[in-house]
């Protein structure tokens, strides 16, 4: 999966990435891991490289790792920022 190209902006501020999505009106502000996920998902990624860079970055547990990119996919998905 990857973030969709078209329609999207993308910046980072500071620690923190704001993306506008020119379709939808949509605005999402995204927190320094979050923002750090965003940058990956410009490629091709799976949710095990994400949680995997989670666990690494930040050190926490494979498990806590899973179930915050899962979390973070779903709300993706739900914004329809998702190219799959």
């Amino acid at each position: 999966m990857r973030i969709r190209q078209e329609s999207l902006l993308w910046r980072k501020v500071d620690d923190e990435g704001v993306v506008l999505d020119l379709e939808a009106s949509l605005y999402l502000r995204a927190n320094r891991s979050a923002a750090e996920l965003w940058e990956l998902l410009a490629e091709d990624r799976t949710e095990a490289e994400l949680a995997a860079f989670l666990h690494e970055r930040y050190g926490i547990a494979p498990a806590r790792a899973e179930s915050d990119v899962q979390a973070f996919v779903a709300a993706l998905r739900a914004r329809g920022v998702l190219d799959e």
